[in-house]
């Protein structure tokens, strides 16, 4: 987001606005809601598992880049992140137009992730494994702005769409159903076209050209969606004292901290979104080399676990209405490691049910580790509203999309650090080289112990969470009296 784009914000303030205005609703305003709440995530998830998937194999297998630095550049690249990503959410809760506060983030977003992708996975043969660094490494800033853009605002609408928190429940299952869909389009489409057309450089162009044409129709479509629903304004006096967002970052950072619930959430979410990152990643790697399985085998898996977490919403938005969100989340965080443990018993030539199977089992957990996590950070944004009367939704969505990234960041980069310490072998034909026994153990154990010690301790930080919708509903209850 430029400095001219901020000051345009900054000039539109309105003098006097309430605390909360509505945009015109019309029959059937909440479908159109909850349909624009699916694309969102659908294409946001297109986008990102694509990277995170093939990503670190392009880089390293295509490109010749080693896997130590293709780890570093991620890291570099969320250093960048982890700058933009609490001010763009800042700046989105300031900004005043005709649209709304979330709308043109949206957008903005929807046209920069598919320019990212088309220039990560088209990168010139430079001749120079330097350039191409510096190449692969200004993509991948794009895509990762393209991805901020996206998710802080649809995250915000959905906080801001609901008071009922039931309703936000509902709400995120649609959002799990774009996120399931969304996973299917940017991993297992893109695998079956690589196991069918070959691993070679045009057909990874060909995969970010078809996947950014996901993430922009879907932007498109959830734009018009989603133009009915809801929105919030701040007050004009707490924008008056509320500092510029690149300036503001200190002040965020304490503010998500004192969030009690937020905190704890944030702490289980980094560690569910650091092992399912590296679990994704190794896979592509894993099938590849420890298996020896091609990548539609890779496709196949991905296909069983996102048909998988679409059937299994309706039973874990049960489930949790019936023994609670947090409850719920646990069970599925140890479903997940169980799964994952179970690559321990894998070698190669294993058999398409066992591996399908694993897929199902993985996608039943993690659409319940989505829902429940982000019906639960929901609440926990929805807390800091009641107990501050502030409107600092867009705050909070950046805070959220931060922890994302820096998560998958972090996985990408420990695991490509990993791998280069334990000798994996680079290569610029898009095949995999022979690699040493000690590289195999490496690529095994990011597919299995590591995703499942992760899972391990987001659930250790999960049995700290008190925020229950009982205590929520009381805070609600209690605010609406005492503005009465």
């Amino acid at each position: 987001m430029t400095s001219e784009t901020q000051m345009a914000a900054d000039a539109a303030l309105p003098v006097s606005e309430p605390q909360m205005s509505v945009a015109p609703s019309a029959p059937g305003a909440t479908w159109k809601i909850r349909f624009g709440s699916a694309m969102i995530p659908m294409g946001h998830a297109a986008g990102q598992n694509l990277v995170t998937v093939l990503g670190l194999r392009f880089m390293t297998d295509s490109l010749a880049i080693s896997a130590g630095a293709a780890g570093l550049m991620f890291a570099l690249m969320k250093i960048y992140d982890g700058i933009t990503d609490p001010a763009v959410g800042a700046w989105s809760d300031r900004a005043q137009t005709r649209w709304g506060r979330r709308l043109p983030f949206l957008f903005a977003g929807g046209l920069a992730m598919p320019v990212g992708l088309a220039l990560l996975f088209g990168a010139p043969d430079f001749g120079s494994i330097l350039l191409a660094q510096a190449f692969v490494l200004l993509a991948l800033m794009i895509h990762a702005t393209g991805y901020t853009l996206l998710t802080i605002p649809g995250f915000a609408m959905l906080v801001e769409s609901s008071t009922d928190p039931k309703e936000r429940t509902r709400l995120m299952a649609w959002r799990t159903y774009g996120n399931a869909v969304g996973t299917l389009l940017g991993s297992t489409l893109p695998a079956w076209i690589l196991g069918a057309l070959g691993p070679s450089r045009e057909s990874h162009l060909l995969v970010a050209l078809a996947v950014g044409a996901v993430v922009f129709t879907a932007t498109v479509i959830a734009v018009w969606l989603l133009r009915e629903a809801p929105r919030t304004t701040p007050r004009a006096a707490d924008l008056a004292k509320a500092p510029h967002p690149l300036r503001s970052l200190a002040h965020q950072v304490r503010l998500a901290w004192q969030n009690v619930p937020f905190r704890i959430l944030a702490i289980a979410h980094v560690f569910l979104l650091f092992g399912t990152a590296i679990g994704s990643a190794g896979l592509a790697y894993f099938t590849r080399t420890f298996l020896d399985l091609p990548d539609s085998a890779l496709g196949t898996y991905f296909a069983m676990a996102t048909g998988a977490m679409l059937v299994g919403m309706t039973p874990w938005v049960w489930l949790s209405n019936r023994i609670g969100k947090k409850e719920s989340y646990i069970a599925a965080l140890a479903m997940f490691a169980v799964v994952q443990l179970s690559w321990l018993l894998a070698g190669p030539g294993e058999s398409m049910v066992l591996v399908s199977a694993r897929g199902i089992l993985s996608g039943l957990a993690g659409g319940g580790m989505i829902l429940c996590a982000y019906s639960l950070l929901s609440d926990a944004v929805r807390y800091d509203f009641i107990t501050s009367g502030e409107r600092r939704e867009g705050a909070f969505a950046g805070f959220t999309t931060l922890f994302d990234k820096l998560s998958s960041a972090a996985a990408l980069a420990a695991m490509g650090g990993f791998l280069s310490a334990m000798g994996y072998v680079s290569s610029s034909s898009g095949e995999a080289a022979a690699q040493s026994d000690s590289a195999r153990l490496a690529i095994l154990l990011c597919e299995s112990a590591i995703p499942a010690a992760a899972m391990l301790a987001a659930i250790v930080a999960m049995l700290f969470y008190r925020l229950d919708p009982a205590m929520l509903e009381a805070l609600e209850t209690g605010r609406i009296e005492k503005e009465a």
